[in-house]
């Protein structure tokens, strides 16, 4: 479907309106036009091109999630904490089920290791404890394969645990899936929504928030290059899906303490021996902290730092003491390596949007808040892309219990998209798929932004079959090509290596 016309949506009145076209947004959109609500998915931008642009790429398995925050002497004191937490990493292991069935053309699967070595945060018998019963109790179907095997065995076939610094009693060898492509999962979503009756506004900027009565205004703004305008609609319900922004936005319900905090990750992507090729590694850094070897095509990236931001998650960026840091990790655990800021392809960050307890302590679960005095507003914090469908079906579940349920239309099955193979397709695709911008193009409908060169190489000929598809003049579309690359730069930089 076309792009609408804002004019179009004056005065308009809709069931839902949800803000934010991340994953939770979409899958939020989809859920709730599956449920016969009219819905309007809106955003300031494209489609997944916010925090979920800037994962880690992991559908994980959420065994980290069971380990206490506490002293293990505690324990027994803290069963109930220790039940949500067994809940929670349930919740994400029926969620990575869901995934492997239902798209099972977006993800690839990986062999990790997990070396048991001395000084280890936990002690080996609780992690090994934690992989089984994870394994036995809420895998559906979907096996972590865990096995415990001894170093030579483990180094025999793996070249990565050969290298590993500390000798390991036991090693962990278990597969873990990734996302080839998390953006194009938002964008699959929000069109599945679509046809099941969602309307799509992307480039379309929330600037107020009010209720009158029973009803909700929403003032929209055009956001989109060499156009303007603004409009009001209303609507019975709205979800806040905005992730690290949903405080942000004006008149969405943020009073005196924020209802999310921002964890910042980083992720370097490095080339490592190509013998290593496919393989990942989850550890412990020198820290006590989650370290993480993910493979990603030819390459490998690394990290994360984990940090609690306060800012503006448009004005994060990658700090050089961030990206020292994971080198200095990584060559921790693998002496022989010397990485240095040489080494490094790109990296990246992303904020997530931790839901919290009181304004300052993180709470794990997904959340979808509800304030007494602000009915028919619901606020969607805590959740990962990998439980962006648990976290649609919260939504439309507090939705529903406001409106009241729908003659809902007859279930579809979840889109797939095509693949490109000709300029034909590339400009139905254009005209199809909400396409605003070059980079929504390059980055998020095709596969080129999470190539070696992030899209570089084919800009040049894409923006041309973009132009004659949208009707841009030369000057518009150099300007597409100058945007490209400084969003690129923004998402992906690239260290200064005068600053080794």
């Amino acid at each position: 479907m076309g792009r609408l016309a804002l004019n179009s949506l004056d005065q308009d009145i809709y069931d839902v309106v949800v803000i934010g076209a991340g994953a939770v947004g979409c899958a939020s959109a989809r859920e709730l036009a599956a449920r016969g609500y009219r819905t309007l998915l809106v955003d300031r931008a494209d489609i997944g091109e916010g925090t979920s642009s800037r994962s880690s790429r992991m559908l994980y398995s959420g065994v980290g999630y069971l380990a206490p925050d506490f002293p293990l002497w505690q324990i027994p004191f803290r069963l109930i904490s220790l039940w949500k937490r067994f809940l929670y990493a349930r919740n994400i292991m029926h969620c990575r089920a869901e995934l492997v069935a239902d798209i099972p053309h977006r993800l690839t699967k990986h062999r990790f290791h997990y070396p048991f070595r001395k000084g280890d945060r936990y002690p080996h018998w609780l992690i090994d404890f934690g992989f089984r019963m994870m394994e036995t109790l809420t895998s559906r179907g979907v096996p972590l394969a865990y096995r415990k095997v001894s170093p030579d065995i483990a180094k025999k076939e793996s070249a990565m645990v050969a290298a590993l610094s500390k000798p390991s009693p036991e090693v962990a060898i278990f597969e873990e899936y990734m996302y080839d492509w998390p953006e194009r999962i938002c964008v699959d979503t929000a069109l599945d929504a679509e046809r099941r009756g969602a309307q799509i506004r992307t480039y379309t900027k929330v600037t107020q928030i009010e209720k009158c009565n029973e009803i909700w205004e929403v003032t929209l703004n055009e956001q989109a290059p060499e156009m303007d305008g603004q409009v009001k609609i209303t609507t019975k319900a709205i979800v806040n899906a905005g992730g690290p922004w949903v405080d942000r936005i004006i008149g969405g319900g943020k009073k005196d303490i924020n209802r999310v905090l921002g964890r910042k990750g980083v992720n370097v992507m490095v080339r490592l021996p190509d013998q290593w090729r496919g393989q990942g590694l989850e550890a412990f850094s020198s820290k006590g902290e989650t370290f993480y070897v993910f493979p990603w095509r030819e390459y490998h990236f690394i990290g994360p730092t984990e940090s609690l931001v306060t800012d503006d998650p448009d004005n994060i960026q990658v700090l050089d003491a961030e990206i020292d840091y994971i080198l200095a990790e990584a060559n921790f655990l693998f002496p022989d390596l010397n990485l240095t800021r040489k080494d490094v392809k790109h990296c990246w960050c992303g904020v997530r949007p931790m839901s919290t307890l009181d304004g300052q302590t993180v709470s794990l679960p997904v959340r979808a808040i509800q304030d007494p005095a602000l009915a028919g507003l619901v606020t969607m914090t805590g959740s990962y892309i990998m439980m962006h469908r648990h976290a649609g079906r919260l939504a439309a579940q507090s939705v529903e219990k406001y409106l009241g349920k729908r003659n809902a239309p007859a279930k579809g099955m979840m889109f797939k998209s095509h693949n490109p193979k000709n300029d034909q397709d590339i400009t139905q695709m254009i005209m199809e798929e909400h396409v605003v911008r070059l980079s929504d193009l390059v980055r998020r409908r095709l596969s080129d932004g999470l190539d070696p060169d992030l899209g570089f190489a084919r800009a040049e000929a894409l923006s041309m079959i973009a132009a004659k598809a949208l009707g841009w003049s030369e000057q518009r579309r150099l300007a597409e090509l100058s945007h490209f690359k400084e969003d690129t730069q923004k998402v992906y930089r690239k260290p200064n290596e005068t600053n080794i």
